[in-house]
C-alpha cells in the first residue's frame, strides 16, 4: 500500500512540474543571408543537419541563452567560389572566422512566437529585441521562421565593389533565420 501511495505521488508531483514547461526540439538550423548589388541579388546559405537544439520558452526576463550558433563563414554555400571568397573577404574571415547567433528571452504569446536575437559580427554585438517568429509548414514539416534586416556599415564592413566600382553590394544584408521543428 505504501508502495502505491508513494507511486501515486510521484506521478502526480511529475506530472506537475512537467505542465508548466514547454519547449520546441529544433532539428536543423538554416541561415540564408541576402543582399543586393547593382546588377542583381545573391544569397548564401548555412545549414546544420548535425546538432539537435531544444529551445525552451523563458519563463525567466533576460534568461539566460537558449540557443547558440557558432557560425564559421567559411561554410556558406553562396553559389560559386568567386562569390563565397568575396562573402568572406566582406565579413573579414580571416580576423573573425565565425558569425555567432544567439537566440533568448523566446516566448509565446498567442499563437505569435517572440525571441531576442544577438548577433555578433567582426567582433561587435548587436541585439534586437522581440522578434517574430512564425511557424510555417513545408513538404518537410514544420519550422519557425524569422528575417531581420542588419546593416554592413554597423559592424563596420564595407561593401565590396568590382569592376571598378560598376558592381557594388547595398549596405544593407536581409539574414533569414529557419528552424525545422
Amino acid at each position: 500500500m505504501q508502495k502505491l501511495i508513494i507511486i501515486i505521488f510521484l506521478g502526480l508531483f511529475s506530472s506537475i512540474t512537467l505542465t508548466g514547461q514547454e519547449y520546441l526540439v529544433v532539428m536543423r538550423k538554416t541561415v540564408l543571408i541576402k543582399g543586393k548589388t547593382s546588377f542583381g541579388r545573391f544569397s548564401c546559405t548555412y545549414q546544420n543537419e548535425h546538432d539537435q537544439d531544444t529551445v525552451s520558452f523563458s519563463k525567466v526576463p533576460n534568461a539566460e541563452s537558449l540557443m547558440d550558433l557558432s557560425i564559421p563563414v567559411a561554410s556558406f554555400d553562396c553559389g560559386n567560389r568567386m562569390l563565397e571568397r568575396d562573402f568572406g573577404k566582406t565579413l573579414k574571415s580571416d580576423q573573425f572566422p565565425h558569425i555567432e547567433v544567439k537566440l533568448d528571452d523566446f516566448k509565446r504569446i498567442g499563437q505569435q512566437y517572440f525571441g531576442d536575437i544577438w548577433i555578433m559580427l567582426t567582433g561587435k554585438k548587436m541585439k534586437m529585441e522581440h522578434i517574430p517568429f512564425d511557424i510555417n509548414k513545408d513538404e518537410e514539416g514544420e519550422f519557425l521562421f524569422s528575417e531581420i534586416t542588419i546593416s554592413l556599415d554597423y559592424f563596420d564592413l564595407s561593401p565590396p565593389k568590382k569592376l571598378f566600382g560598376l558592381v557594388k553590394v547595398q549596405d544593407e544584408l536581409i539574414i533569414e533565420l529557419s528552424l525545422k521543428l
